[in-house]
């Protein structure tokens, strides 16, 4: 009861109150880790509260997937290429040395990302742009031609028959397995 107790007392004092504050954090795009070290608690309590608190668990979820969506739309946005406009201040001074001050509009294009259209492919369509690529090869039918002409070529007249023992030892904690005796060859 007492660890239990004291895991409240700083949910109670640390953490409730400042749930707007996590919040902004996570829009923010802190880490767990950052916000631990904001609140004053470890990472384990973090995550008892994250399980026994459903407003956490709820409010940082809720945040994460904000500021996740604004990622992806900006990796989408760039991925696909977009147009924007560029504002210029431009100061210029005439004959009679007047300060003036002019503002410039200029739409600009920004080209397709060839990396971020690569990233986007790679974790939406794994299957199709993954980097790693199952192949299953079937090998039963060379598996069974390897065995036949294995047997073809021992003869049962040049069949060795082997003689061997093992020996365990131990030596320095590893079983040692080195005794044999193949036709009178020992060791």
């Amino acid at each position: 009861m007492g660890l239990r107790s004291k895991n409240n007392t700083k949910w109670l004092t640390n953490v409730f109150p400042r749930l707007a504050e996590i919040r902004d954090w996570c829009l923010e795009g802190k880490t767990n880790e950052q916000m631990c070290e904001l609140l004053g608690i470890s990472q384990d309590s973090w995550y008892t509260y994250m399980k026994e608190h459903e407003e956490l668990n709820s409010l940082v979820y809720a945040a994460k997937s904000v500021i996740d969506s604004q990622v992806e739309n900006a990796v989408l946005k760039s991925a696909l290429g977009f147009e924007y406009e560029e504002i210029k201040t431009i100061i210029e001074e005439d004959r009679n040395g007047k300060k003036r001050t002019r503002i410039e509009k200029v739409k600009r294009y920004m080209p397709p990302n060839a990396s971020a259209q690569a990233f986007w492919l790679r974790n939406r369509k794994k299957e199709e742009w993954g980097d790693k690529k199952e192949i299953i090869i079937d090998t039963t039918s060379l598996e069974n031609k390897r065995k036949q002409m294995f047997l073809d070529m021992i003869d049962d007249k040049e069949i060795i028959e082997a003689e061997f023992e093992v020996e365990e030892t131990v030596d320095d904690g590893f079983i040692m397995e080195d005794s044999f005796d193949y036709e009178n060859n020992e060791q």
